[in-house]
């Protein structure tokens, strides 16, 4: 079909809700006269996608979108409709006339049997960073280099600030913020010490006694972080009829009251929970050495107090695990609570990366550790089980940081970098440990 013709032809109408769309036949029959653009992640169109069209990855279509025509016909295309329809908004934002969002996603396409295919969509032109790596693309120790040399890329904090109305974040590569990670974040630290707690005690512990050590811990410490990923909201949102009217993001931060029980029930389903760690260590408990109640219990717990409006951090990451490496973070000194920590922005380039702070972890948890020796009934009963409690944190965290990182990091580069505010070494790439 020629420019003047899809001029003339393709106008898209508004739904109800605002967005622009075009049902998934429209799209098939129309094919010919607009960009049809996947905004989903890699890994998902190794499942199902369109037989034409192209791809960007939701993280890079604005950047990608500013080489295209403002007024040529665009139609985006997700999972369900929920990330195009956002990405849709976007576009019109930065002057897009004529966008528009698929609706249903190819959930709906393949629903009404229109044809599918697996595998790789040609990357738009120019957009090749993320999506089609080649030799010169690949993470080298030099943008590390440049990366952690750059004062835009690092915020130096103390690490008191960590303990006080501060948090860790997790080691996850999509944060766009400067971290501290470790896993799970803070979600992953307490869940870690409540089951050294169990191994101890020889015991599990109750759905109050999960609530008791959060409410402990956010009276003591202040914010809590956790997170899930625009995917895990997605299923939620289907898996549910209920949840379907409502915007998940805002669902899982202010559900009304009539879906609460329902919701936390949803919110313990390994699909539904967003964090790596969390659902790996729900997915295997043995491995991981939580029971998966206890794993479930805090998050029940966690979201009752933030529908409550306790001081939790729920961030929603955007995109899959789509990470180049693995960085190490160390420091030339031993941490203390005025010690001056870097926290690193996991994004390098057009690269992510895996953000670990291994020292300033074990720091972090030896203060909670702490405060759990102080808090906890039974360990103040039994003052003799306190160093079997410390040697069970310790083998616990080793046990599941290899885990976590064997699953989504198995063969990823390893660079080691020894921060200082004065000067920055970086070694590597080394295979995983």
């Amino acid at each position: 079909m020629t420019a003047a013709l899809a001029e003339t032809v393709v106008r898209f109408e508004r739904s109800p809700g605002g967005v622009p769309e075009v049902d998934a036949t429209w799209v098939l029959e129309h094919r010919d006269a607009v960009r049809i653009v996947d905004v989903r992640d890699t890994r998902e169109l190794v499942v199902h996608r369109l037989p034409f069209g192209e791809h960007v990855p939701l993280r890079r279509l604005g950047e990608v979108a500013e080489r295209w025509d403002p007024h040529e016909p665009v139609v985006l295309v997700c999972r369900s409709g929920r990330r195009s329809a956002r990405a849709t908004r976007d576009l019109e934002d930065m002057g897009f006339t004529r966008v528009a969002s698929m609706t249903g996603g190819i959930l709906v396409w393949e629903a009404l049997g229109h044809p599918v295919r697996r595998g790789p969509l040609p990357v738009a032109e120019k957009d090749r960073a993320s999506d089609a790596r080649t030799e010169d693309d690949r993470l080298v120790r030099g943008d590390i280099v440049d990366h952690l040399g750059d004062p835009t890329q690092i915020r130096w904090v103390r690490a008191a600030s960590l303990l006080m109305q501060a948090t860790q974040s997790c080691v996850d590569g999509r944060d766009a913020h400067p971290i501290v990670g470790t896993m799970g974040g803070d979600a992953g630290e307490l869940l870690l010490a409540l089951a050294a707690l169990e191994r101890v005690r020889d015991e599990p512990l109750d759905e109050a006694s999960v609530r008791a050590a959060l409410d402990a811990r956010l009276e003591a410490f202040g914010r809590f972080y956790m997170h899930t990923d625009e995917h895990a909201l997605e299923e939620l949102a289907d898996s549910d009829p209920r949840f379907a009217p409502y915007d998940p993001r805002e669902l899982v931060r202010h559900p009304p009251a009539e879906l609460e029980e329902p919701l936390l029930a949803a919110l313990v389903d390994p699909a539904h929970v967003g964090c790596g760690h969390l659902r790996l260590t729900l997915q295997n408990p043995e491995e991981y050495g939580v029971r998966t109640e206890l794993a479930r219990s805090l998050l029940r717990a966690a979201f009752r107090r933030l529908w409550q409006g306790a001081p939790i951090d729920l961030v929603v990451l955007e995109g899959g695990h789509e990470e180049s490496g693995v960085l190490t973070v160390h420091l030339d000194h031993d941490v203390h609570p005025y010690s001056r920590i870097p926290t690193v922005v996991p994004h390098i380039g057009d690269h992510e990366v895996f953000v670990s702070h291994p020292q300033v972890s074990a720091w972090v948890r030896a203060q909670g550790a702490s405060f759990l020796l102080e808090e906890d009934p039974w360990l103040r009963e039994h003052p003799e089980r306190r160093d079997a409690f410390l040697e069970a944190l310790e083998e616990l965290g080793d046990a599941q940081l290899h885990a976590t990182l064997g699953h989504l990091a198995a063969r990823l580069p390893v660079y080691d970098a020894y921060v200082s505010p004065d000067a920055v070494r970086v070694e590597g790439p080394r295979d995983p440990d």
